[in-house]
């Protein structure tokens, strides 16, 4: 094996052997995966003081759920904006976020056109649906 395959099995060696950094305090965000669909109450508090509403919490960990993603419609009714739903019911447009305080949010979902179709029928909309799940009353301190 000459010199130059030695060094770059070392170096792969040492990169294999590292660690990512990564501590259960702050979980990975994967980029097209299930996790980057789910904004979590934990994640949400440990934005700390600058989060009060659950648009707050979207803006600052999930910015790309609140942009147009075009209108897939044909109707006059259709938006570009994602529409928003508490616990499986209608809720409002975006703005509509900024009514739900951050601290009675158990998670937030992002559902794109076809899975919101799939979960929500036509009451889906035609770009999306952010979908707010309250925590119970119990657990809400």
């Amino acid at each position: 094996m000459s010199g130059r395959h030695v060094y770059l099995v070392a170096v792969a060696a040492i990169f294999g052997c590292t660690s990512g950094g990564r501590t259960s305090d702050n979980p990975p965000i994967l980029v097209g995966s299930r996790m980057a669909r789910i904004l979590s109450a934990d994640e949400i508090a440990a934005a700390h003081a600058d989060v009060n509403t659950a648009y707050d919490a979207v803006s600052r960990l999930r910015p790309n759920w609140l942009a147009g993603h075009g209108v897939t419609s044909g109707s006059a009714s259709g938006t570009a904006f994602a529409v928003v739903f508490v616990d499986g019911e209608p809720y409002g447009d975006l703005s509509s976020l900024r009514n739900i305080p951050a601290y009675h949010v158990g998670d937030i979902h992002y559902y794109d056109v076809t899975e919101a179709g799939a979960r929500f029928g036509i009451r889906g909309g035609s770009s999306g649906v952010i979908e707010v799940r309250t925590k119970s009353p119990s657990s809400r301190t």
